[in-house]
């Protein structure tokens, strides 16, 4: 594990390492279960006390689960061979929490992010519907057996400009409307109704039409609610310019924008002006003013970056080139945000 984490000896729930079927069944077979009505039938991994964070089950005669707070992290079958899942809470202190749950000279460590299974120097990602599944070979020895195939995103050199030369009509204007000196330096009622045009183009309640809902009886019992009116503020992508801002973009709003920006003028063109400025718009006090006005400014430079950022998600397949990595390897987080996406159900 990283050393800036410093959490590889954590052993929260004092699990015993074991490297083989018989040795876990045995583990289960000889250890009582919990006894209390809300965790009846639960077997301790460890601790007995941290049953809810490490305990173990044999569905069937040929099969045993290692749970992480009760969803399987190590499934081993009576041929030696076992199967490594992402862990349910996905984080470091997560990680550093578990490496007892593998055999030894196995362990898991934390890159980039990602969690990952290490073994003979070969790295392997657990995330989301990816798993790692080895094979006991010898005393403390095992070979891998399957492991998802790996990419790493190159991006082609220039790619993207041909398609930001083709907003060239819509920056012109757009820096003509902004040289105006009777501009309103701080345009929050625009900004609001330009991404209200946004939502309602992609058939979407408004956002304050969202609030009103947000109220009402089944607005109260669907919790999706939280990570929606979130996500609401990065439609249709959001840069640093925007607190607490996402590395995702919502993929028929960035087509919606740069349809709108190459086609002819229109009043679209005003309502892109306005989601662009919200979304990567430079926030701050206008300095040379003596007031020291709050402004909110949009530079060509900043709106080319923009829309740049929504042709390389948008043209992601003529932008970047997937390239196969070696078994055991594993590639970096860059560019992996440009096919990191969300969707808004109202």
């Amino acid at each position: 594990m990283s050393s800036c984490y410093r959490y590889r000896y954590y052993n929260t729930a004092g699990v015993a390492m074991r490297d083989s079927f018989a040795e876990y069944v045995e583990k289960f077979k000889s250890t009582h279960s919990i006894r209390s009505k809300q965790n009846a039938g639960v077997i301790p991994l460890g601790n007995r006390d941290k049953h809810s964070m490490a305990s173990i089950s044999m569905p069937d005669a040929d099969t045993i689960h290692l749970n992480f707070y009760g969803q399987p992290l190590v499934i081993w079958k009576s041929d030696d061979s076992f199967e490594v899942f992402p862990p349910k809470y996905y984080s470091p202190y997560a990680v550093a929490n578990i490496q007892q749950f593998l055999p030894a000279r196995m362990e898991f460590d934390w890159n980039r992010g990602r969690a990952v299974v290490k073994h003979n120097d070969n790295f392997y990602l657990l995330e989301k519907d990816k798993t790692v599944k080895f094979k006991k070979v010898g005393p403390e020895t095992y070979e891998l057996v399957a492991a998802c195939s790996e990419y790493a995103i190159r991006k082609k050199r220039g790619s993207e400009k041909k398609f930001v030369r083709e907003c060239e009509k819509f920056l012109d204007w757009m820096e003509l409307v902004q040289s105006i000196d009777n501009q309103n330096p701080n345009p929050e009622k625009e900004m609001e109704d330009g991404m209200d045009a946004l939502l309602v183009e992609l058939g979407l309640l408004t956002n304050s039409e969202f609030d009103k809902w947000c109220e009402t009886p089944d607005g109260q019992r669907d919790f999706d609610r939280f990570e929606q009116s979130k996500l609401r503020n990065h439609i249709p992508h959001a840069t640093g310019a925007v607190w607490r801002a996402r590395d995702s973009f919502h993929t028929e709003g960035c087509k919606l924008i740069m349809n709108w920006i190459t086609s002819p003028m229109s009043d679209k063109w005003v309502s892109a002006l306005y989601v662009m400025m919200f979304n990567a718009g430079k926030r701050g006090y206008d300095r040379p003013n003596p007031r020291m006005k709050w402004a909110i400014t949009l530079t060509r430079d900043t709106a080319e970056k923009y829309i740049a950022e929504l042709v390389k998600h948008v043209y992601f397949e003529h932008c970047f080139n997937t390239v196969p990595l070696g078994a055991g390897e594993i590639p970096t987080d860059q560019n992996v945000e440009y096919q990191t996406t969300y969707r808004l159900t109202r």
